[in-house]
Formats: C-alpha cells, sequence, structure tokens
C-alpha cells in the first residue's frame, strides 16, 4: 500500500510544483486569507473561489460543477484518495490561473463530486506560487508572541506541515481550522499512547475527515502531555481503524482496519502507513495567526500563552 502511496507523492509533487514553477510574471510577496473567508482567483479567466486550508492536499482542487464551468478536461495524470471504504477517483488538468497581478499554470484536481462547501474549490498553503501564506485568526494583541516550527519537506510532497518524534517514530502533522479537537491515526495513536501513558476514554463517534466522509474518532486521554513545540496538543482523538491499527491502546478494542490514503500503482514495502496527526482549533485557537514561509522552510504560530486546560474566555 505505501509504495503505491509513495509513487503518488511523487506526481501529487510534480503537480504542486507546477504552480510555483510556472508564475508568467514575479507573484506578490503574500497570500493572506481571515478564518472562514475564501480567496480570489481567475481559471482560464473564469471567477473562482477558494478556501485555503493548513491540512489540505497541495494540489488546488475544485468542484465537479465548477470543473465543468471552468473547463478542465482530464489528462493522464489522476489519482484515488481512499477514505476508509469511500474511494474518490480525482482526475487533473494543467490549467491557467490568475489572482490579482500574478499570472500562472498549475495541475488541478477534479472527481464527480462537491468537495468544498461554500467555495468553488479548496486549496493548502503551498498550493500557490507565493512567498507566504498567511492565516488570519483574528487581529494582533499584546502578549502574542513568535514561534517558529520547520516544515518538512517530507510531508509537503502531499500536504504542508512538520514532523514529530514519538519514541523515535515519525509522525507527519498539520493545522487544522475545522475542527476543534486533534485527532491522528491509528497507529500514531498507539504510539502516542506507549510513550505518553495514553488510554481510550468514551465511545467511538463519527467525525468528518474530508469531503466530509465521517469516520469513527475516539477520544484519547495522556498521562504525559504531547507537545509541539510550546504548545500542548489537546483534545485528542484516533482514528481508530484508519491507517494501521490501534490495538494495544488501553479500554476498547479496534474496529476492522481499513484504508484513508492516496493510491496508484505499484508493490508496498513498507510495514507501516505514514502516520499524520492534525491539530485542532482547541490547541491554537488562542492563536492570532500562522504564517508558512516557504522562502525560509518555516511555519510561525504567533500566540499569546496557551490558556490552562479547561479555561475558557
Amino acid at each position: 500500500m505505501q509504495g503505491r502511496a509513495s509513487i503518488l507523492t511523487v506526481a501529487l509533487a510534480l503537480c504542486a510544483g507546477q504552480a510555483a514553477a510556472q508564475p508568467s510574471n514575479t507573484p506578490s510577496a503574500d497570500l493572506s486569507v481571515r478564518m472562514g473567508e475564501t480567496v480570489a482567483m481567475f481559471i482560464n479567466d473564469q471567477p473562482v473561489r477558494f478556501r485555503l486550508a493548513p491540512d489540505a492536499v497541495s494540489v488546488p482542487t475544485v468542484n465537479a460543477d465548477v470543473a465543468e464551468k471552468v473547463g478542465l478536461k482530464p489528462s493522464m495524470i489522476g489519482y484515488v484518495y481512499l477514505i476508509g471504504p469511500v474511494k474518490i477517483a480525482l482526475r487533473t488538468d494543467n490549467v491557467k490561473y490568475r489572482a490579482e497581478t500574478t499570472s500562472f499554470k498549475s495541475r488541478t484536481a477534479f472527481s464527480d463530486r462537491q468537495v468544498a462547501d461554500g467555495a468553488d474549490g479548496v486549496a493548502g498553503p503551498a498550493t500557490f506560487p507565493f512567498r507566504r501564506t498567511i492565516f488570519v485568526l483574528r487581529d494582533p494583541q499584546a502578549g502574542d508572541q513568535a514561534m517558529t516550527l520547520a516544515l518538512d519537506r517530507d510531508v509537503g510532497l502531499s500536504q504542508t506541515g512538520m514532523k514529530i518524534d514519538v519514541g523515535g517514530k515519525p509522525v507527519y502533522v498539520a493545522f487544522s481550522l475545522a475542527r476543534a479537537e486533534s485527532v491522528v491515526t491509528a497507529t500514531g495513536g498507539r504510539w502516542i499512547a506507549d510513550v505518553h501513558g495514553g488510554r481510550f476514554n468514551g465511545d467511538a463517534r463519527e467525525a468528518p475527515i474530508l469531503y466530509e466522509i465521517p469516520r469513527p474518532i475516539r477520544r484519547l486521554e495522556l498521562d504525559r502531555p504531547l507537545m509541539l513545540g510550546d504548545l500542548e496538543i489537546r483534545n485528542l482523538a484516533v482514528r481508530v481503524s484508519d491507517m494501521g491499527n490501534s490495538q494495544g491502546i488501553p479500554d476498547g478494542a479496534a474496529p476492522d482496519q481499513d484504508l484513508d490514503e492516496i493510491v496508484v500503482t505499484g508493490d508496498s514495502k513498507r510495514k507501516v502507513p505514514t502516520q499524520r496527526l492534525y491539530i485542532g482549533l482547541d490547541t491554537i485557537g488562542h492563536c492570532a495567526s500562522l504564517t508558512y514561509d516557504f522562502k525560509a522552510g518555516t511555519v510561525t504560530l504567533m500566540c499569546p500563552k496557551q490558556p490552562s486546560a479547561g479555561a475558557t474566555d
């Protein structure tokens, strides 16, 4: 399975790289968006609005009706995204974009379904050829301080994020502005439980993961905090049947395993799928902004001191 995923990772890197490598003029330094708002662009001279998401796949993806409106045509490059038992077949077309005074080409994905609610498409921080992408959660205030983290090139092939070490094993990390809880894939949850003294608390419940497709998650309580820099990762849940297995975490057996990853063709030689952790607003919601600086290879969070666990405004 991972052999197949790694081949597509190269394809995704190519898709994302084409946007950054083919600007027809000098791009603006920054692309800034306030949480809950969209970014206006043109595809093939047709107006579209993208929702930028820190945890989105780097290849821009548009809704089915938008693909038809802007005249996207399927090329030889496509991929399948599996979310549990649901398969989403995506096709791509390399098309012309315009964002204010910046023009460029980018390979763009589409399928027969709606992938973004309240927008025409979804894109990640590194999708478009700007030096920095800034997510504004609120206005700056006294007490905000900078915390800068290194972006990891491996996760950046398909998404934009960092890497943390959990007992000598890598877990790739991205921020999410669409959920309160932080969610980790199954085997990563077991690693975290082993190292930080974790146990399940409560029954499994359904939560939307990608494209509003729900998957079962269970809350994981830790005896010792899991940290990202100075931030304690809070309200952690495990995707109990996705990307490996969570068996071995106290209090509860995992459902049957299923898949959630990008797939093309090839043979697997890796035993453990890539583990991913999406950090939600219960951890970063007090911050003012997230700034992805691609020249520096960093993301900087402007945040006051993290409130005590359980504190409310």
